[in-house]
């Protein structure tokens, strides 16, 4: 199938020495559209072109964009809010074991929905003197609502409603720096499935309301020390020591789940 279509946009751009503001609104379509199994909470995602049965994607977007130096040009504050209306969005609704029955076709599991995304996010930068990094918190609402499925407007299978990044440096002298990384980000949606069986060879699951459950947080905080210095030649080397994941949180992966699925297959 062939498609067209135009790609508007504007913006509204107010700058001094320190701020610089914008306002734009922008139309975009995707011709490649991703999805995957929101049922299994793990990326799992998968790239389909459109077709004649499935109309591109579009949205419209709309953004404000905030970069203000503060306390003598030392700091920089970022602060953004966004808007993000979908149209035509496809979502694979079924399941990852659907692909074994015998009568599995893509483009049935395909259903069309609308959506939107909204949220704010505040970023504040630190680039001189021997600590230098920057912190990072967003807050994202995203919802999709399907006509042709039961469950009405449902949370976006990659919605996480708080994010939190910091990454930091320090400097002390030419031979050492330490840096440290800290995520928090809350966990995203998933459809739990209550049943599983087998009915005239085919698997089955039945599931619950649409990305009704949640995984826990994402936390890590990873660690780091550096040493250099320079050979006779000029040349520098340097030895790094890091820890990964320092608080040794084990994040979730749905083990539970499939545990409790697992048994019911079994059974």
């Amino acid at each position: 199938s062939l498609y067209w279509a135009s790609d508007p946009s504007i913006s509204i751009r107010y700058y001094n020495d320190n701020a610089n503001i914008s306002l734009s609104y922008a139309v975009r379509h995707q011709y490649l559209f991703q999805t995957g199994f929101s049922n299994i909470g793990l990326p799992s995602e998968f790239w389909i072109s459109n077709d004649n049965k499935h109309k591109p994607p579009y949205a419209q977007i709309v953004n404000l964009d905030c970069h203000i130096k503060i306390l003598g040009g030392r700091f920089l504050l970022s602060p953004m809010f966004f808007y993000r209306s979908l149209h035509h969005q496809l979502e694979y609704q079924g399941s990852v074991l659907d692909c074994l029955n015998s009568d599995y076709t893509l483009a049935n599991e395909l259903c069309s929905e609308n959506g939107y995304n909204y949220g704010a996010s505040l970023m504040v930068r630190k680039t001189v003197g021997k600590l230098t990094g920057w912190a990072s918190y967003t807050y994202t609402h995203a919802r999709r609502h399907m006509d042709d499925y039961g469950d009405g407007t449902f949370p976006a299978s990659h919605e996480r409603p708080h994010e939190f990044n910091m990454v930091a440096s320090y400097v002390p002298n030419k031979h050492w720096s330490f840096g440290a990384t800290a995520v928090y980000a809350s966990g995203t949606p998933y459809t739990r499935a209550n049943s599983l069986y087998l009915l005239n060879n085919n698997i089955i699951m039945q599931y619950g309301k649409r990305n009704a459950n949640r995984l826990k947080p994402y936390i890590r905080i990873d660690l780091s020390a550096n040493y250099k210095w320079y050979g006779r030649k000029g040349f520098e080397q340097g030895v790094n020591f890091s820890v990964y994941n320092a608080t040794c949180r084990e994040n979730e992966k749905l083990r539970s789940e499939e545990r409790r699925v697992g048994k019911e297959c079994r059974s």
